[in-house]
């Protein structure tokens, strides 16, 4: 026989049907669905029943909890509609009741609605109310089921169905149970009062019932049943009798309202290339900045977070939230125990600002984490506030999608936020705060409105995101300001050759909208030893120099490092130095600095050492010198630091499931004839 939930499908036509599968996805999973009855399993399903409740508002709640409160296995619709004080065919209820059959989560049969299994049990005490009676009473020892029945009036000396079935009976007549509450002592009728309000439990000792007091009175007339344990339990039936026949269960069919205040289109704009442009800037700070070393517990602690947020000049929770974005766009890997870039790095690197923004953008939108949450643990960590975050943060977009044109919203979006999604949104906690912050760095939000690119989020257009991002952020650029005191400023996000070049060869000293590098001996003394000769040096600079002309003390700074740079050299031996200049070994060899080497003069341009070639380079550049390193052929050999990368972390999978067909196609094969 066709369960209740089967026999209403196959009353719906396709459209109705495709109504359901678009807003249950998950039922769509492969393999496909063939027939109704399929499809009902998987609506009646536990988890996918949770997803979608998270989606609902707080009125079809509501209507959830006055069935639980009234149920199972179905509620008169009569009887639903008096509960919350409204006509059966009230247009707002009718709505509500349209939502959650537009889910499959209740539906009418006949005179009555019904629910989908698990919402049955959603709440733990719906409306504030306890079991009903009869529950309660299942198993209930014969000798305190005859005390109530003899506190309640009844007669004695029935069997143990037929006092059962008296008892509660007496206690679900409602006039009855106020009528003994209003002639209770003062103590009991003041105890059951508080409890029929604020919830069914009150606390009692265990394995020692009361025999005098209040609470012993009330366990003695059954308005009260003890648990056995530590607790007694007040019926629904009670709790309902003492609210009054006047009480209604709370239906809020309305949205609360939300202040809106002016969000002209081109303000939104410019807020949101600023602050798009300032995201990919601090991010390629940060993930250049790597490697990053992780706790022995896991993450990423405050020390590695304080000097990523000095080196890339930005606030530690901004520094959290780059990392993030970073390791979920797959930017940022794990190994031996540190974060490191991966390959897919250096291709985002040579990419334009705008196509930099964009994985960050898509990473943000489905990020299971809340790295600006004040309290939050170590970063690249998972928790329950970062798996609420990624349900929470589309709902913000939702909600401020539909806000009018050209407004943005000021107060009263938390609590429209707790209407509209109830199981994601707390107005009271601090999750929302932190995910608007996000959603203005990244440039989603801007003065209270969604900007192009988080319209583009919403909508889940790739192609208006990329459109967005070209329009808001300028090109690269691709050239650089030499100055006289030795530094080259960049009006902007510098090219990826440009600041690989500058990088090289000068020290980044200021970030923001124009960008600083300041050269030095050292610097381009690096610069030489990578590889570079001072007169490949010079032009590749003028090459990327605005007017293609630089200043005279940067070309004299490179010249003089260039006739200093290699006039000692170093070979693996372990190791010998030698140089042309005699004076210059004599020199060394006296340095009250080098002594550490054991420095032994062989001949006027030959040194030896008796530490390692590494860390005899490394004692004479601290010391000022300039040498270079050869191998055993006796070639110069270049010194650029390792390039270490991290294999790409797992992507997270999108929010839309593997569906094999589409709503539409799937409605029309499995509709009833």
């Amino acid at each position: 026989m066709a369960s209740p939930l089967v026999r209403w499908l196959a009353t719906l036509d396709a459209g109705e049907l495709e109504a359901i599968l678009t807003r249950r996805p998950d039922t769509m999973a492969a393999p496909a669905v063939t027939s109704l009855a399929e499809l009902a399993g998987r609506l009646q399903d536990g988890e996918s029943v949770s997803v979608a409740i998270g989606t609902l508002p707080r009125p079809a709640l509501q209507l959830i909890e006055v069935m639980q409160a009234f149920g199972p296995p179905a509620v008169g619709a009569d009887q639903l509609a008096a509960a919350v004080g409204r006509a059966p065919d009230d247009p707002e209820l009718a709505a509500t009741l349209r939502v959650l059959a537009q889910r499959a989560l209740m539906w009418p049969d006949g005179d009555t609605l019904r629910m989908a299994g698990p919402l049955w049990t959603a709440f733990e005490y719906p409306l504030n109310l306890g079991a009903p009676v009869k529950r309660l009473l299942e198993g209930y020892p014969m000798s305190e089921l005859h005390e109530v029945a003899i506190a309640l009036g009844l007669p004695g000396g029935r069997t143990r169905q037929k006092t059962w079935t008296e008892v509660c009976a007496a206690l679900a007549d409602g006039e009855r149970v106020a009528a003994l509450v209003a002639s209770a002592p003062d103590g009991a009728r003041e105890l059951l009062t508080a409890i029929a309000w604020r919830g069914p439990l009150v606390a009692m000792p265990a394995y020692d019932r009361p025999t005098t007091g209040p609470l012993a009175w009330a366990l003695r007339h059954g308005l009260l049943f003890s648990d056995g344990w530590q607790h007694a339990q007040m019926p629904g039936e009670v709790g309902m009798a003492i609210r009054g026949p006047g009480w209604r269960a709370p239906f809020e069919p309305q949205p609360p309202t939300v202040r809106l205040a002016p969000a002209p289109a081109d303000a939104v704009a410019r807020e949101a290339a600023a602050a798009a442009s300032a995201a990919v800037e601090q991010a390629a700070a940060v993930f250049g900045a790597a490697p990053v070393a992780l706790l022995k517990s896991g993450g990423v602690g405050t020390r590695e977070l304080r000097r990523l947020a000095k080196s890339a000049g930005c606030g530690e929770s901004q520094v959290r939230l780059w990392l993030e974005l970073g390791y979920a766009a797959g930017l940022l890997g794990m190994a031996e125990a540190q974060v490191l870039p991966t390959n897919a790095y250096d291709t985002w690197c040579a990419a334009s600002p705008a196509a930099r923004l964009q994985p960050l953008l898509r990473a943000w939108s489905l990020l299971p984490a809340a790295p600006l949450v004040a309290d939050a643990g170590p970063t690249l960590m998972r928790d329950e506030v970062g798996l609420a975050a990624y349900d929470l943060r589309p709902a913000l977009l939702d909600a401020l999608a539909d806000l009018p044109d050209g407004q943005g919203a000021g107060d009263g979006l938390a609590e429209m936020l707790g209407w509209r999604s109830p199981l994601l949104a707390d107005p009271e906690e601090p999750l929302l705060d932190a995910l608007w912050e996000e959603a203005r760095l990244v440039g989603a939000v801007a003065h209270g409105a969604l900007t192009p690119l988080g319209r583009a989020l919403v909508d889940d257009d790739q192609a208006g995101l990329a459109g967005a991002a070209e329009e808001l952020l300028p090109p690269a650029v691709s050239e650089a300001l030499f100055q006289n005191d030795l530094t080259a400023v960049v009006p902007g996000a510098p090219a990826a050759a440009l600041a690989d070049l500058l990088d090289d060869t000068a020290t980044r000293e200021s970030r923001g909208g124009a960008i600083t590098w300041r050269f030095s001996a050292a610097s381009v003394r690096t610069a030489l030893d990578a590889g570079r000769t001072p007169e490949a040096l010079v032009d590749a600079l003028r090459s990327v120099a605005v007017g293609g002309a630089l200043p005279q003390v940067l070309e004299y700074l490179v010249a003089d490092v260039g006739r200093q740079h290699g006039r000692l050299r170093a070979r693996e031996v372990s190791c010998v130095l030698y140089a042309d200049d005699p004076a210059l070994v004599a020199e060394v060899a006296g340095a009250r600095a080098l002594r550490p080497l054991g420095l032994t003069v062989l001949a006027p341009t030959v040194l030896t050492s008796t530490r390692p070639l590494g860390e005899t380079l490394a004692a004479l550049r601290s010391a000022g010198y300039a040498p270079i390193g050869e191998d055993a052929s006796g070639a110069a050999a270049i010194e650029r630091p390792a390039r270490r990368r991290a294999p790409a972390p797992r992507r997270r999978p999108s929010r839309a499931a593997a569906l094999t067909i589409k709503p539409a196609e799937l409605a029309a094969l499995i509709a009833a004839p």
